[in-house]
């Protein structure tokens, strides 16, 4: 296989496994060697911050109903001048997703109603910073983590 191009091997897909391997140039500033690394060892082992960097999903309040997607990791709610109920379909196993108050001012009640909440049928961010961060695990979203939200 040393004679292939990277960009012409299999694609795995979505089926990694943590004793799959990834191919590490080790110190390519220095003196480059061709290294191994598993799946496991790379996701707990980070050796840096990691970030959600795709376009958080907006939704101004409109006093009627929004949805948010499962499509992004973040949605951004303005509910300055309006209550509003949003929706948030079951996303997928392992899926996280945080949902932020980011009013500017007023205390408009936004109520984040996800098809399968566990424990609760409702999140509610009613002030400027509020969060709930989510997890879709067994069917269900669940909370595990926020500032500020009740729950009903």
């Amino acid at each position: 296989m040393a004679d292939k191009k990277i960009t012409a091997l299999t694609d795995l897909g979505d089926a990694l496994a943590s004793a799959d391997l990834f191919h590490v140039v080790d110190n390519p500033s220095g003196t480059p060697i061709n290294k191994k690394v598993s799946a496991e060892d790379v996701f707990n082992n980070i050796p840096s911050w990691i970030a959600l960097k795709q376009t958080s999903q907006a939704l101004t309040a409109a006093g009627g109903s929004l949805v948010a997607n499962v499509t992004t990791a973040i949605t951004e709610i303005n509910g300055t001048s309006n209550t509003s109920t949003i929706t948030l379909a079951d996303g997928a196993d392992g899926q996280v997703k945080t949902i932020i108050n980011t009013a500017t001012s007023g205390t408009s009640v936004q109520t984040i109603t996800p098809t399968n909440l566990r424990g609760h049928t409702s999140v509610t961010l009613n002030a400027p910073g509020e969060t709930v961060t989510l997890l879709f695990k067994n069917s269900n979203w669940n909370i595990i983590a926020g500032h500020g939200f009740g729950t009903a």
